[in-house]
């Protein structure tokens, strides 16, 4: 009996935990950048863009519009991806913290 309060306390635990990593998610930057450092993109650790940095360089000349959009949508992707991994590692962490009885009635 005493040990469902146990799981309770630990889920309890984690739930704060959890808590605090979305706070850490928020604040967290990945950085991607393209065409040799002319484009930059930071996301936060949600996936979020949070900056877009563009080179007056891209538009010399005649620039290839397209060009620069797929790469802005690549790096974009490659952001995301890079914070989505991250994210799942911290979030996996946390989860083996627990008990397997636990993790079984969380569905894990």
């Amino acid at each position: 009996m005493f040990g469902k309060f146990k799981d309770l306390k630990k889920m309890a635990e984690v739930k704060s935990k959890l808590s605090k990593i979305q706070k850490q998610f928020k604040n967290m930057r990945v950085e991607e950048v393209g065409m040799n450092g002319k484009i930059k993109v930071v996301v936060n650790g949600l996936g979020e863009v949070v900056e877009i940095k563009l080179s007056p360089e891209l538009f010399e000349g005649k620039p290839d519009i397209k060009k620069i959009e797929k790469t802005i949508v690549n790096a974009i992707n490659a952001a995301q991806k890079r914070a989505r991994d991250t994210a799942n590692q911290k979030i996996q962490e946390l989860l083996n913290e627990l008990p397997p009885e636990v993790r079984n009635m969380m569905g894990g």
